[in-house]
């Protein structure tokens, strides 16, 4: 059931067997899958069903380290992150597939790698997880997915780069889908407009109980055997940084890395490429809608479509890290984008037909790259406060010039790939590209929105936006010196205290991060039935 926290009188306690901050996918994965199993559940969320711009302002903090981008646009934290029922699955694009294999082995070309588990440990919550999220199952083989969409997927297959098939959920709203099963089970009490502000420890080893807030002035006490962090990649290490009832540094920071590691997806906006297929030859690019079959979402609609990626081998073999790319395909629009000097798309183009077909597609390229994990790269807490009196978070976020070597290595390969491959071309321009050609659009050609301008390439310092994936900042791993949580997702340092999200990601990878961490949560629901009972 939903309970607005405003209507409770000041000095109230509340509480169950479990108590989960944050409901967003995490959260209301775990709650829903706990209160199935007849556990007494209690969700705190710190807004309503819809946005506030009071609740908002909230998350709104500093960034002091790199540029906090997407596109040419600078971001605020309070834009990234979503405080009310769904989390920012109320912005989620719903793009889903699982992590490579490379994602969980130790790298020693990195500072930073390896998770404390394999692959093999998640693959049966993937497939609870494909429920949760709305896509057909779990299984991503591109066999597979050629056959049911009808469509055929990059004909490039190389030690280097290879095709893969993203599975896209339509907007799943966590909190207007699962609302209903909220409602109607009465042992998931989601407390509504209710801020949690500290969590109380007597020794620093077991949490007490945790302080609420809402912004009207009700204090509130929750009090439960076991509690859930699950606010996010930013307010999670901000809340253990701002509990310091028993030492300075925060909740479980005896080893100062709370809030470290924060590592995103690095959105590298770095060409343009010219295919010597027809739209309708290459439509797996965009894809196509398929129908779930069985489950709670029997009947629904999700849509899949193919992408490239740089091969687990190559990662390992060239020491490198991930990059994946998705090919945002139209027609060829003639003449576009439009620029005043430098190589045209329609000039590749005419080269293009001079050594083979006439171009008939135009493709945008958009990738997202690894991050190498930085532990000067984190969230830590400034001199501002809220409106709740709790420190703002200042955002550090460092990424170094050899991610950026890395992605346009990446980048590189790609362009080789397309040429040897017969796939097409493609002109690289890191650092040459705008968003900002829209009165050059073709009507129905997204591709012609962008203007690129080659004599702006900058290969050293061209831009690097983010994907709004926070992870790592409560690292997961199997020794307190190297990570917040083990390998349960229990925090090291505090005995009744596990932390979900992506935070807790031991590596970022290049898989968009949702899909993943529900499956975290529900892997978490099963540990959690075993401590409790």
């Amino acid at each position: 059931m939903l309970i607005d926290a405003t209507t409770l009188d000041s000095g109230a306690t509340i509480g169950g067997d479990v108590c989960i901050i944050g409901a967003g996918a995490a959260g209301i994965t775990l709650g829903i899958e706990l209160a199935a199993l007849g556990f007494d559940v209690v969700i705190l969320e710190s807004g309503g069903h819809d946005e506030d711009a009071a609740t908002q302002d909230l998350a709104a903090g500093s960034s002091i380290g790199q540029p906090a981008t997407t596109l040419d646009s600078p971001v605020r934290l309070d834009q990234m992150r979503l405080r009310y029922l769904g989390g920012t699955t109320n912005h989620w694009a719903g793009f889903c597939r699982p992590l490579s294999p490379v994602d969980f082995e130790v790298r020693d070309h990195l500072a930073v790698s390896g998770w404390p588990f394999g692959p093999d440990e998640l693959a049966p919550y993937m497939r609870r997880a494909a429920e949760w999220v709305r896509i057909t199952d779990d299984d991503f083989s591109l066999d597979r997915w050629e056959v049911k969409l009808g469509m055929q997927a990059p004909a490039i297959r190389s030690d280097r780069l290879e095709p893969f098939v993203y599975q896209l959920t339509f907007p799943t709203k966590f909190g207007r889908v699962y609302r209903p099963e909220i409602d109607a089970t009465p042992n998931l009490r989601v407390y509504l407009n209710a801020n949690t502000v500290n969590m109380a420890t007597a020794d620093g080893r077991q949490v007490s109980h945790l302080d609420v807030r809402t912004l009207g002035g009700v204090s509130l006490r929750a009090e439960a055997t076991a509690y859930v962090l699950a606010a996010g990649g930013i307010e999670n290490p901000r809340l253990l940084l701002a509990s310091t009832d028993n030492d300075p540094a925060g909740l479980g920071n005896a080893n100062d890395l709370v809030g470290r590691y924060f590592t995103e997806h690095l959105q590298v906006y770095a060409g343009f490429g010219l295919l010597e297929a027809d739209p309708a030859d290459v439509a797996g690019l965009n894809g196509a809608e398929v129908t779930i079959e069985t489950g709670r979402h029997a009947g629904e609609t999700h849509g899949a479509k193919f992408a490239l990626g740089l091969t687990d081998h190559h990662v390992r073999d060239a020491e490198t890290t991930g990059l994946e790319l998705q090919l945002l395909q139209s027609a060829f629009p003639e003449g576009a984008p439009l620029q005043e000097s430098g190589a045209t798309m329609s000039d590749v183009g005419e080269l293009l037909g001079r050594t083979g077909t006439t171009p008939g597609t135009a493709v945008y390229l958009q990738g997202l790259a690894e991050q190498e994990l930085d532990p000067e790269s984190r969230v830590i807490l400034g001199s501002a406060t809220d409106a709740l009196g709790m420190r703002r978070v200042e955002l550090d976020w460092q990424y170094s010039a050899a991610d950026r070597r890395r992605a346009l290595d990446g980048y590189r390969i790609v362009a080789e790939e397309f040429g040897a491959s017969g796939l097409g071309r493609v002109q690289l321009v890191p650092g040459g590209i705008h968003a900002d050609a829209i009165d050059n659009l073709v009507p129905g050609e997204f591709v012609s929105i962008y203007s690129s301008s080659p004599d702006e390439i900058d290969e050293n310092n061209f831009p690097v936006g983010m994907g709004f994936h926070h992870m790592c900042t409560t690292r997961m791993a199997a020794s307190p010196s190297d990570g917040v949580v083990d390998p349960d997702c229990r925090m090291h340092e505090v005995e009744n205290l596990w932390v979900a999200g992506s935070s807790v990601f031991a590596t970022g990878g290049t898989a968009t991060p949702t899909y993943t961490l529900v499956a975290l949560a529900a892997r978490l629901a099963d540990h959690l039935t075993a401590v409790l009972r």
